[in-house]
């Protein structure tokens, strides 16, 4: 059994990109990118967790994230000042959390419409949605037999997410950290 925390995130280094050429322009920048629209995948360093994170948002649309301990955007963010033709930058400053550990389902069923507990993580899918009355992008991932929720909001929208996540996950038993900026 682990405990449920709801915890910021430190920030990471983030880039969307979309457009007609968007893929073509990461492909060519040795990028590994998912397939189907609403899917992530990990690049670069094997693909494991200590990689870049890479996610399909639309056929053409990206988000990208450095992994806490690397920074493979640092090589490829300059590379987009030479405005590369269907390319098109997207300012990416969002808030983000990790929710983990036993209630984590309990948690979301409170707060979003998706039936989270219910998804096959196997194809790395990407969620949408809203989170009370904000809209998010979550990754789901499972680390051995526990799942963790990555969740992705607007800046300006950070501070009230946080103090309502918190809310539910402390009378859910669950414990903080970094919460409540």
């Amino acid at each position: 059994m682990t405990a449920l925390v709801l915890a910021i995130e430190a920030p990471r280094a983030r880039l969307g990109l979309k457009g007609p050429r968007a893929a073509e322009w990461l492909i060519a920048q040795d990028m590994v990118l998912p397939m189907a629209a609403n899917s992530w995948v990990h690049s670069g360093a094997g693909g494991g967790s200590g990689a870049l994170l890479v996610a399909r948002l639309g056929a053409a649309e990206f988000f990208l994230e450095d992994a806490a301990d690397g920074s493979p955007l640092a090589a490829i963010s300059p590379k987009l000042k030479a405005r590369p033709p269907g390319v098109y930058p997207v300012l990416r400053e969002d808030c983000a959390f990790q929710l983990s550990g036993d209630g984590v389902h309990d948690v979301l069923a409170q707060v979003c419409n998706v039936e989270f507990a219910g998804l096959v993580l196997d194809s790395h899918p990407l969620i949408m949605t809203l989170m009370i009355g904000v809209a998010v992008l979550v990754v789901p991932q499972e680390f051995g037999a526990e799942r963790r929720y990555r969740i992705w909001c607007d800046p300006t929208f950070g501070p009230s997410l946080s103090e309502n996540l918190e809310a539910v996950v402390v009378d859910c038993g669950g414990i903080t950290r970094g919460v409540s900026a």
